[in-house]
């Protein structure tokens, strides 16, 4: 665990010990979970689990969250998302909601945006691109980084002495707190592809929009995103190739499976005893659901 902690994606089975989305591979399983949220604990653990999530072929959301001041005791919009409306002139609060669970939005810190994001003209949470065999797709996109940036782990402008595992959180205070920001400098904007870069483009702190333009190539049915770690990410458009669902990674199924079975041993004396049964069967049912699309991705992978 230790050795992975610092990458994105990574294989190494959480200990399951914490809070946050710890259930989240059965609740996803079992058609009960609309969205991730992210943006206030260390990015690559929220990041991680929704990576695998999709690499299942889930259509989980990630929506942003400050949960003030229970996990986030600094300020209220610590971590934010973005929904895009119809109509940008009126707040139309259940057209938000709507527009919140279908996708149309990305998450941040509220000092990186991205203003337009689309593959094939298709953008987030409206319709899946299809393609009749494996092929390149062009992707625009918008972006726009605040011309100042606050010097905190959160922001990723300091770097935690815990090394890139803590880069994002907002729990712990990694040091004194400051009110100091850093001006100008660069960001890097990465396409992310089943979870994995596969390009990117180095963009100006300067508070303007710039355009940057992509070609990709796509040999399965996947899913592409837009970010920036660890201030921003897009929610995902779906490359549907031969109509096949996306199974992206069997390792990644085979991962929900021993986060499951990890979740199970921490938590099953916590949970109450005339309950436990119908959590064990929800447990196996998941567990079930995740063997099943291991077999069925472009290469399974073998349990240990």
């Amino acid at each position: 665990i230790d050795q992975s902690a610092d990458e994105l994606p990574n294989l190494a089975s959480p200990e399951m010990n914490g809070v946050g989305a710890m259930e989240i591979c059965v609740s996803v399983a079992e058609g009960v979970c609309d969205f991730i949220s992210a943006m206030d604990t260390p990015r690559i653990q929220e990041w991680n689990m929704w990576y695998h999530l999709l690499n299942c072929g889930f259509p989980l959301k990630v929506s942003g969250e400050t949960d003030f001041p229970c996990m986030s005791g600094s300020r209220v919009g610590q971590g934010r998302v973005y929904v895009q409306l119809d109509n940008s002139h009126t707040l139309d609060f259940e057209e938000w909601c709507d527009g919140l669970a279908k996708g149309r939005s990305y998450v941040s810190d509220g000092y990186a945006h991205a203003l337009e994001f689309q593959v094939n003209d298709h953008r987030p949470g409206f319709d899946d691109v299809s393609l009749a065999k494996p092929g390149t797709v062009k992707i625009s996109s918008k972006v726009l980084f605040a011309p100042e940036t606050p010097l905190s782990v959160a922001q990723g402008t300091i770097a935690p002495p815990g090394g890139k595992r803590y880069i994002g959180d907002t729990v712990t205070f990694h040091g004194p707190p400051t009110s100091s920001s850093e001006s100008g400098g660069t960001r890097l904007v990465e396409i992310v592809v089943n979870g994995i870069p596969v390009a990117s483009k180095t963009v100006p702190v300067d508070g303007n929009i710039h355009s940057l333009d992509f070609e990709v190539a796509i040999d399965q049915s996947s899913w592409i995103a837009l970010r920036h770690f660890p201030q921003m990410h897009t929610n995902p458009v779906n490359i549907i190739v031969d109509e096949k669902p996306i199974r992206a990674s069997g390792k990644s199924a085979l991962w929900c499976i021993e986060t499951i079975k990890q979740l199970w041993r921490v938590r099953e004396n916590k949970i109450a005893e005339d309950e436990r049964a119908d959590a064990r069967a929800a447990f196996d049912r998941a567990i079930q659901t995740y063997q099943k699309i291991a077999a069925e991705a472009s290469v399974p992978a073998q349990a240990n």
